[in-house]
């Protein structure tokens, strides 16, 4: 079996999405990319994660031919394919449904950086892909266009997407997405003004974390 270490990785995110209410049952997708051979582990269509077996998982080529697999990839393929061609410092994507991102989904406003953790890991606003059909090539095109260079966006009508360096990296900017959303709809709830942090402060913030966040032997 090709890329096994690769596959419980993305197979442990799968359950991690659902141990946090982020996705249910076969909601979302999952995509690691291996650095030396460049194939890419991804979720396979409509397999309920918490009965998804490692040998389930899909290792496809960026030109998104199937190499090793027994079931279809999931159908947004496109989406992760095009992220991993324009983005050479992505080698993880992770789309979920998590609930508080869905609402700015909906509504298609952008996220704003109110929590200085969210502000380190995102590095600013978080902003929404206008709608298209899911699974489709315009949904890709103009979710990644939206994405550009940041680590989220979300998706008009459908949820979110982060990116990252790892798996670790990707989930990390989808939990902090979700937690900016939470406080700031808990915020409106208690009739309470929104102060996000000026851009100038976000950008301080995602500056030392990329530069200075990193295990420092005593």
């Amino acid at each position: 079996m090709l890329l096994p270490e690769l596959r419980e990785q993305v197979l442990e995110t799968c359950l991690q999405m659902l141990r946090d209410g982020l996705s249910r049952v076969s909601e979302g997708n999952v995509s690691a990319r291996h650095p030396g051979s460049g194939f890419i582990v991804i979720t396979p269509s409509a397999i309920p994660y918490a009965k998804m077996k490692v040998e389930d998982l899909c290792v496809i080529a960026l030109d998104r031919s199937l190499i090793e697999g027994n079931w279809k990839p999931t159908s947004e393929i496109a989406l992760h394919t095009l992220i991993y061609t324009r983005r050479p410092d992505v080698q993880a994507v992770v789309h979920t449904h998590a609930p508080y991102c869905s609402l700015f989904a909906v509504s298609g406003e952008p996220l704003p950086m109110v929590l200085t953790e969210s502000a380190m890991l995102l590095g600013g606003d978080v902003p929404v892909a206008p709608y298209f059909t899911p699974g489709s090539e315009e949904l890709a095109r103009a979710t990644a266009e939206t994405l550009a260079d940041q680590p989220a966006a979300l998706m008009a009508n459908h949820g979110a997407i982060s990116v990252g360096p790892d798996l670790a990296a990707a989930y990390a900017a989808t939990i902090a997405a979700e937690d900016t959303a939470r406080t700031v709809c808990q915020l409106r709830a208690m009739n309470a003004p929104i102060k996000a942090l000026p851009p100038e402060v976000t950008a301080r913030l995602r500056s030392a974390y990329l530069e200075k966040y990193r295990p420092t032997k005593a």
